[in-house]
């Protein structure tokens, strides 16, 4: 489903990003976490994706905002670009914190092999760590980054893609929520997937 704002919000405040920092969201949508960091009080946030439409939204929403809330001193702006290309566009260290729900695969319906779920997860997975290694070449040192690792449900059990095992090797950090959780998982009993919310730190 959708990013609910909500779930946007949280992210944003789990960065932990001081207010003049310069957000991103590569698989920006229409536009949830960048219009949510605005309502925060960031004042400097970007977004691109790969899809045409989504730029479009993310725009119209962005403005909208900008309009309704009078707000002012905003630098905004939304590419048309893929997330493992970002150094196409944007500088070395340019960027603070990274806050995204990538793109999670096909919808499901519930009655899916384990193995076209192990499939699916086995092609984000390339995508996520193609896409962390272009973060690595945009994100400031120490940058923080919020990312969402979907996980497929499989009769009782979950399929996991295990991305984050490569990304620690692109030299990212796993940074712990708190000593019993390393990561969070945002779920409903009846969800086919599961957002599993992942705190990175560039060394």
């Amino acid at each position: 489903g959708m990013l609910p704002p909500k779930l946007a919000r949280i992210m944003i405040n789990l960065a932990e990003a001081p207010l003049d920092s310069h957000i991103l969201d590569p698989f920006c949508g229409s536009g949830t976490i960048l219009t949510e960091a605005l309502s925060l009080g960031y004042t400097e946030v970007t977004g691109s994706d790969y899809s045409e439409k989504a730029v479009e939204d993310s725009i119209e929403n962005i403005n909208w905002f900008i309009r309704e809330h009078s707000t002012k001193k905003v630098q905004a702006s939304v590419h048309l670009l893929s997330a493992t290309n970002l150094d196409k566009v944007f500088k070395s260290a340019n960027i603070d914190a990274i806050v995204s729900e990538p793109y999670m695969g096909k919808p499901l319906r519930g009655h899916e092999s384990k193995a076209a779920l192990v499939a699916q997860a086995a092609e984000l997975k390339e995508l996520y760590v193609k896409s962390f290694a272009s973060f690595t070449k945009i994100l400031s040192p120490n940058g923080v980054i919020i990312f969402i690792i979907p996980i497929f449900k499989a009769d009782k059990e979950w399929v996991r893609t295990n991305a984050q095992i490569e990304i620690e090797k692109l030299g990212f950090t796993i940074i712990p929520f708190s000593e019993k959780n390393t990561s969070l998982l945002y779920s409903r009993d009846n969800q086919f997937v599961g957002r599993e919310i992942w705190k990175f730190k560039k060394m």
